[in-house]
């Protein structure tokens, strides 16, 4: 894989400085319709974008536990030929080096554990390495009609549950088969079929079931270790989606929900709906219920990824946007049998509640409740800001807590800024700030690395072309 994505790198930069039509920053500005004369011009026609990104993150743990730094720089290189009868090529690269860092593989002497965030600006399962950290990131074909966007092989895909997620130095990628077809322009039916994985944070791809336990597995319901790394058996997962046009509806109502059956896994359903209630008010509901499908991932209990249970939450949101502004209050209640599941090397939960640093993947019982505020100085400048309140059984409750997941109140800072000079065109910085504390709670030492009592400081700078 390494040589097929070197490869690819320099095709994609040598398209890139070869032709003058290559030199439009982004597919967006490229016409549906494109004259083409022969096979030379499919690829001389065609577009190339990608980013430049350095990526500073520094956590301060609680007392002695482990506080760390890290520092990657990457980048990472998309081509697409030139459209013929609807159909295109597309590949993407990426690759990152640990330019400067604490020691990735140094354990944390109270818990030993590895540094949890930096070392997902690199490689989880290898935390020494520090280099060989490139990866075929998007290799497809592509076909898009009036009627129909298809694609096949290997892809970015968004939806609520499975998403790049490009928060880091790589983001979650997917290989499979999509279709999305417009619905009376008022809709988008999404169909998609996915079975190899390559979980942001990592290098390599592996098979559906492979890819299901890459990340920290956490705890069975009886309190050990959870056993279903390499032992869940699923062919892929099927996700059948839609989404109302919001710029199609009236009152300001939109509406969108999502089904993923994960072969002899589970099924996961999603919906959610926001109205415009009045003139910059809108009010939002969401849901989600899941079950297990076959034998939850193994016939042996200790190997199971999904038990036999019933699992559903409920989540709303509240929102005052006057103007620039953006106000919201946040709600997410988890409830059922066990715990809300799915697989986090797969995507990352976007709910009503969510936050950056935050999931409530793997627990039950539990409430979330998150407050917002966003201003959009300008098309350069927007500031948010955060704070949120878990309420989590307690992190002996293996039945509803797999991580052991602590309480803890939370807050975050979140600036991105694009300079406006034309000399710095395409550059934009992020500064994104988060915090945690567990006041009057009883919380173990060990169980707060990365969890509670911290702070987190991210510095990004990020050049797009």
């Amino acid at each position: 894989m390494r040589n097929t994505f070197k490869l690819a790198a320099i095709f994609a930069a040598s398209m890139a400085w070869s032709t003058a039509s290559a030199q439009k920053h982004h597919e967006a500005h490229q016409p549906d319709t494109v004259l083409v004369n022969n096979v030379q011009e499919l690829f001389t026609k065609g577009t190339v974008h990608g980013h430049v990104r350095n990526y500073f993150m520094a956590t301060w743990n609680h007392r002695e536990l482990s506080d760390n730094y890290a520092n990657a720089i990457g980048a990472e290189i998309a081509y697409k030929t030139a459209p013929f009868h609807g159909f295109r090529l597309g590949f993407a690269g990426l690759f990152t080096y640990n330019l400067f860092s604490s020691g990735m593989a140094h354990q944390d002497p109270v818990t030993g554990k590895h540094p949890k965030l930096e070392l997902e600006l690199f490689d989880v399962e290898d935390p020494e390495n520090k280099a060989d950290l490139d990866r075929l990131d998007e290799l497809y074909l592509e076909y898009k009609t009036d009627w129909l966007h298809a694609k096949a092989g290997r892809f970015s895909f968004t939806s609520p549950l499975m998403n790049p997620q490009d928060t880091r130095m790589k983001p979650y990628s997917f290989q499979g088969i999509s279709f999305r077809f417009p619905v009376q322009e008022k809709a988008l039916l999404t169909l998609a079929w996915f079975d190899h994985f390559s979980p942001r944070s990592t290098v390599e791809w592996f098979k559906a079931g492979e890819s299901i336990g890459t990340f920290p597995a956490g705890f069975d319901i009886q309190g050990n270790q959870s056993g279903y790394a390499h032992h869940t058996k699923t062919k892929g997962v099927a996700v059948t989606g839609l989404q109302l046009n919001s710029d199609q509806s009236h009152h300001g109502f939109n509406a969108e929900v999502w089904n993923y059956w994960i072969e002899n896994v589970s099924n996961t359903s999603y919906g959610r709906t926001t109205i415009e209630i009045i003139p910059q008010v809108k009010a939002g509901i969401e849901g989600l219920y899941q079950m297990q499908v076959g034998n939850g991932g193994s016939p042996e209990e200790a190997h199971t990824y999904f038990p036999d249970q019933q699992q559903w939450l409920v989540g709303g949101q509240l929102a005052y946007e006057p103007g620039s502004w953006n106000t919201s209050l946040n709600y997410l209640h988890i409830d059922g049998d066990g715990r809300f599941l799915f697989p986090r090397e797969w995507g990352r939960e976007q709910f009503f509640a969510t936050l950056s640093r935050g999931r409530m993947e793997g627990t039950g019982k539990s409430d979330l409740l998150v407050a917002k505020v966003k201003k959009r100085w300008s098309d350069r400048l927007s500031i948010e800001a955060a704070a949120s309140k878990t309420w989590l059984p307690g992190s002996e409750n293996y039945i509803h807590n797999k991580y052991r997941a602590v309480p803890y109140i939370g807050w975050l800072a979140d600036i991105s800024y694009s300079p406006a000079k034309p000399v710095l065109k395409g550059l934009n910085f992020r500064l994104l700030y988060v915090g945690r504390a567990s006041p009057g709670s009883d919380v173990p030492l060990e169980a707060m690395y990365y969890n509670t009592n911290f702070h987190n400081v991210n510095f990004v700078t990020q050049l797009n072309f």
